[in-house]
């Protein structure tokens, strides 16, 4: 609101005060005129400046930590994401670093650069180097943040310093495949494990390519056995915490799988943990164990998801492929159909006997 006082016989102090309702902050502006209706016009035009957010005042970005910004959103936006887990374990990784305790005015494009390097040179837990993929998501999880600050949290003056930083590519095509002679052997080792509910979840997983998340979010009333198919909630990068639904179509083994496990009255019950508590990181280090025992390089709970897409890939049309697996694009698909050389062998036999009957 504006404050218009007379202090002489030509002069006008004006005054105006306006609050940014996102940041708390009070934004002070004032200015001397030689008539009222100058000091009018003056503060008219500096009011609706600042509603329009064309006044720039850093007093809030140049008192923010960025840890304080890490902090909020692991608080209030990572929980409703479907990867939370996964997103928060990289966001501690960002508050454990040295620009954590950064103001982020001062954040800049050559801090995260030296970030992705240094990232490069560190030991995994297997061993060996930190992969790309890994490092490309920690850049992203931060880039988030950065977004979020400035779009929904007031922070309009507040720049996000990894788009101008060259990002690692992360993995490209994944080309480990769990092909039936794989299986049958990483099948006996899970058979073997104290958890009855590992060899249903792994074999249920190849059969329908849901991902772990999605797995052990499915509850009974997600399950249509009469109608073969399970109403998935799938990957959420909104902060509505309100998740896109697929429909994923199930094989009879995949049904015959669901019918094995015992059945809760709370059709809500996730259906994997109703006889007992399966963990997802039990499981995950339960399949890249069985892995690693019989040589399959690489192999992981994930590899699961693309051994299906390679196997429903030569039967469904691309736009129905990525309807069932959830992917936006068909360049997502393409990183996950690998198909062996055997089923190309056999897609140039399918073709010649058709160009043989057309003859």
């Amino acid at each position: 609101m504006a404050s218009i006082k007379k202090r002489g016989e030509y002069q006008w102090r004006v005054r105006v005060e306006k609050i940014n309702r996102a940041t708390g902050l009070v934004h002070k502006e004032s200015a001397t005129h030689n008539t009222k209706a100058e000091a009018m016009n003056w503060a008219k035009g500096v009011e609706a400046a600042l509603a329009e957010g064309r006044y720039n005042d850093t007093r809030v970005i140049d008192s923010t930590y960025l840890r304080e910004l890490i902090e909020r959103y692991k608080k209030n936006v990572s929980p409703k994401k479907l990867g939370s887990k996964q997103e928060i374990v990289r966001l501690e990784k960002w508050l454990k670093s040295d620009l954590a305790d950064r103001i982020v005015s001062r954040c800049t494009a050559r801090d995260f650069a030296d970030y992705i390097e240094k990232r490069r040179g560190d030991v995994s837990k297997r061993g060996g180097h930190v992969a790309e993929q890994t490092i490309k998501l920690e850049i992203i999880a931060i880039s988030n943040v950065f977004e979020i600050a400035r779009k929904d949290w007031g922070y309009k003056e507040l720049e996000n310093p990894t788009r101008d930083i060259s990002k690692p590519k992360g993995s490209g095509m994944r080309e480990v495949r769990i092909e039936p002679k794989n299986w049958e052997r990483i099948a006996d080792i899970l058979r073997k494990c104290r958890n009855p509910q590992y060899i249903v979840i792994a074999e249920f997983a190849i059969e329908t390519g849901m991902r772990q998340d999605e797995l052990f979010r499915m509850c009974w009333k997600d399950v249509d056995l009469l109608g073969r198919k399970v109403i998935v909630e799938g990957k959420d990068t909104s902060t509505t915490g309100q998740r896109k639904k697929r429909t994923v179509p199930l094989s009879m083994r995949a049904i015959e799988l669901l019918q094995s496990l015992p059945r809760s009255i709370n059709g809500s019950d996730p259906i994997f943990q109703v006889a007992r508590k399966t963990s997802a990181d039990g499981l995950s280090r339960a399949f890249t164990g069985a892995c690693k025992a019989i040589g399959l390089e690489g192999g992981c709970f994930h590899s699961t998801r693309h051994e299906a897409a390679s196997r429903m890939a030569p039967h469904y049309p691309m736009l129905t492929l990525m309807k069932i697996f959830g992917w936006k694009t068909p360049a997502m698909a393409a990183r996950y159909y690998h198909a062996s050389d055997e089923e190309l062998l056999a897609g140039i036999d399918r073709m010649q006997q058709l160009v043989a009957q057309s003859a």
